[in-house]
């Protein structure tokens, strides 16, 4: 994992939603809000250097553990959206991240706001480590002292 971690772990990522996004009223559906969250962890982690051939090649991959999810508007077919992610607590072996969906033009229109708790598992076995210690070096503001 890099040690060249950005100066603050938060990511921006433009989306749009497509016709698969949305049901059949037009709106965007939750799982389709749930693929958006991912994509946009996903990303984060990678700045964070914790890319998917990372875990591939050591085989510590982040494991979600809880989503709170609010949906708060639907945003429709057509819709460029912004989601933003960010690492904002880190335990022993939990991280926790949060997700805002907003309308790119108009970016106080939130859509979703979303929280994750995430585990680092060690595969195969599945075994709780610690969360990555670059992270916790990087960013001590963010370790709880519990």
């Amino acid at each position: 994992m890099s040690n060249l971690l950005p100066a603050t772990p938060r990511i921006v990522i433009p989306l749009e939603v497509y016709y698969f996004d949305t049901d059949a009223g037009g709106g965007v559906h939750n799982i389709a809000y749930l693929r958006m969250v991912e994509i946009a962890r996903s990303q984060l982690a990678a700045s964070l250097g914790w890319t998917l051939e990372e875990m591939n090649r050591t085989g510590l991959v982040a494991v979600v553990a809880r989503t709170e999810i609010d949906y708060l508007k639907p945003a429709r077919l057509g819709d460029k959206l912004l989601v933003s992610a960010e690492l904002f607590r880190l335990e022993k072996v939990r991280s926790f991240m949060r997700f805002e969906i907003t309308n790119a033009q108009n970016p106080e229109l939130v859509f979703v706001r979303c929280v994750q708790t995430m585990v680092a598992v060690q595969l195969p076995g599945g075994r709780p480590q610690r969360v990555p210690e670059a992270w916790t070096k990087a960013y001590p503001q963010l370790v709880a002292r519990t």
